[in-house]
């Protein structure tokens, strides 16, 4: 069954600055003649196709190198990508302890903002894998209602993080979660902006820093708590896209954060089907396992 996204196709592809119905065309019969070695399904709808497309600005070798390594991402962090339910006894904990968001508005530059911060400051409450699969569900969240944009902004509340927290985060887990964001992600990636830096961000970047591509690492913008945000408010993010615990005046962090959890809780079958088609993908004994994990999964939930 295919995967139906929520964006109004002939609306996004009109508005974006390089389209051609033929390259999608020839992407799907691509998509046809791949080996199953690559995990990549054959029944990817052209919405899906766009959102890489897109990414790799109309670029169609790019997009079919993107392509593939998000499925190979995905076949090989099941931690990040399998299971997504958020009201799962699994996630619970983790949806109580940090806070995403999809801001409504735009930035300065009409790009997507994401927004996270941790809710529960104590590194006991923190999980790094299931952190990620839910920062990559809301990230796909923002695909499927917005479709392919001009780019998207990242911008992260440092406020409470310890040394405690880098602790409990694995070097596989970083290298895997950077691999998928710099080569797999399909959107335009512009910045990721960082506020409120504490005194553990040296620390944190000289264990990151070695898998960062410098374009990505060169996006990072920092800006210590005691920083005026009315340049920032000017020129990146305007104060009617911030939540009013930064100045702003969209409602509370923890108010967004709800209600994106509920969005994504009512996305449940779309995550459903998602993994069931990355499964159909895959070669038939590989596919066997997999089916039989996702079976004992419903079991358990």
């Amino acid at each position: 069954m295919p995967i139906e996204l929520e964006y109004d196709y002939a609306a996004a592809t009109a508005a974006m600055d390089k389209f051609s119905q033929d390259d999608i065309n020839n992407l799907k019969e691509w998509t046809q003649n791949l080996d199953k070695s690559k995990y990549v399904p054959k029944d990817l709808t052209d919405k899906q196709l766009v959102l890489f497309y897109n990414a790799c600005y109309g670029d169609l070798e790019r997009t079919k190198a993107c392509v593939e390594k998000y499925y190979s991402c995905r076949k090989n962090s099941p931690e990040f990508f399998d299971n997504r339910k958020v009201n799962s006894a699994e996630m619970a904990p983790i949806v109580e302890a940090l806070e995403f968001s999809v801001l409504p508005g735009k930035s300065v530059e009409g790009y997507d903002v994401i927004y996270h911060r941790l809710h529960q400051t104590e590194p006991s409450k923190y999980n790094f894998d299931l952190g990620v699969k839910l920062f990559f569900m809301t990230i796909d969240m923002c695909l499927s209602k917005r479709g392919p944009q001009n780019g998207l902004i990242f911008l992260f509340d440092m406020r409470g993080v310890k040394l405690g927290h880098l602790a409990r985060c694995g070097i596989s887990g970083f290298r895997k979660f950077f691999v998928y964001l710099q080569e797999a992600l399909p959107v335009r990636m512009r910045a990721i902006h960082i506020l409120n830096t504490e005194p553990v961000l040296d620390k944190l970047l000289l264990i990151i820093r070695p898998f960062m591509e410098k374009k990505f690492y060169d996006m990072l913008n920092f800006h210590h708590k005691d920083e005026d945000l009315e340049k920032f408010f000017d020129t990146v993010i305007p104060r009617s896209n911030i939540p009013q615990d930064h100045g702003g005046t969209l409602p509370d962090t923890q108010t967004l954060h709800k209600k994106c959890m509920q969005t994504l809780q009512a996305m449940e079958p779309y995550f459903k089907e998602e993994e069931e088609q990355r499964i159909m993908a895959l070669p038939d004994k590989k596919r066997d396992k997999a089916m039989e994990k996702a079976f004992k999964n419903l079991d358990i939930d």
